[in-house]
């Protein structure tokens, strides 16, 4: 028999956002970054993204559809992460890490859709991916607690 507690008005209720939260939230993503923070995730995305791309073999096979939606919504971040940190703006690291979010799941995808086989070279790929994201994830952190 399922049964109900009484509520009681020191139980914690979530509310949602109110306007004042909504909008620190924008000053907070237009919060500019330092240059070298800046500096350092821009070439971490160009070199980490060029290793991981030589890393995949060639394939006779066509890439699925899913794997087109995806690789240009990883583009459009990447654009989106080189503007935001060009202009030196938090929001270049937010969409950094959204991108990296998303180029791990490419190339999670990759040999399950069929479309490379599994091999070493999948190692290196994942591992230029991680590394994108723990580098966006460390210099948002650090750009937040500065």
């Amino acid at each position: 028999m399922l049964t109900r507690r009484p509520r009681h008005e020191t139980d914690d209720v979530v509310e949602a956002p109110r306007r004042a939260e909504l909008s620190s939230n924008r000053v907070w993503l237009k919060e500019r970054i330092s240059g070298s923070v800046a500096l350092g995730v821009g070439v971490s995305w160009l070199a980490l993204l060029t290793i991981g791309s030589a890393l995949e073999p060639a394939t006779d096979q066509s890439e699925p559809f899913v794997g087109v939606l995806i690789g240009a919504a990883m583009m459009a971040l990447f654009l989106a992460t080189l503007i935001g940190l060009g202009v030196r703006r938090r929001w270049g690291l937010v969409t950094s890490l959204a991108g990296a979010i998303t180029l791990t799941a490419m190339s999670i995808m990759c040999p399950v859709s069929g479309h490379h086989s599994f091999g070493a070279w999948w190692y290196g790929q994942m591992l230029c991916a991680l590394g994108l994201v723990a580098i966006s994830f460390a210099a948002l952190r650090r750009e937040e607690l500065r």
